[in-house]
């Protein structure tokens, strides 16, 4: 059975665009901007991937694309690119902020793909923020992180670019499993 699928997106420096191609391309089927998608669709689709970026752990524009999604959360996928790379408290933390005290992750599927981050595109409000993450990361370092903390002061004072197709493999899995079904 050929079931209707499309990748929705929130990008604001290309990587979490770029995730969103290569998985629309692995699974041949629609792929757009989320502001210039008509949502009202949505119910349309057997298969609903959307992708944004994290801001503070909180997912750019979900609260957009989530009231469209009532009804379509079992076959819906999401997954968010970052400046770090994936661990357990990092995922935790995602999910507490997006989705306390809400059904969303009983029946959704969340993933992390690593991103990128150039210091010098940044500005504004998202300049502020990384300077905090970083005074934050500066003075809660502790030997038992194993560096992940300098690591992640590294990534914001130069920047960096983690983005590989190898991370769309777990989403392309979740979604063939829903287009079996």
């Amino acid at each position: 059975m050929n079931k209707k699928a499309i990748v929705l997106y929130t990008s604001k420096r290309g990587a979490t665009q770029q995730y969103a191609e290569w998985i629309a391309q692995s699974l041949e089927c629609e792929c757009a901007a989320l502001k210039d998608f008509d949502k009202e669709t949505i119910p349309e689709y057997d298969l609903i991937i959307y992708g944004s970026w994290l801001r503070g752990s909180g997912i750019v524009d979900f609260d957009k694309i989530e009231p469209y999604l009532e009804g379509s959360k079992d076959h819906t996928i999401l997954f968010v690119t970052g400046v770090s790379e994936y661990n357990p408290q990092n995922y935790l933390q995602i999910c507490e902020i997006n989705f306390d005290g809400r059904e969303n992750m009983d029946r959704m599927q969340l993933f992390f793909c690593p991103g990128r981050y150039d210091p010098a595109q940044v500005k504004g409000l998202d300049r502020m923020l990384m300077a905090v993450a970083k005074k934050v990361l500066k003075s809660g370092q502790t030997a038992e992180d194993g560096g992940a903390a300098m690591k992640m002061i590294r990534n914001i004072e130069e920047g960096v670019d983690l983005v590989d197709r190898k991370y769309i493999d777990p989403i392309l899995n979740a979604a063939h499993r829903i287009q079996n079904r």
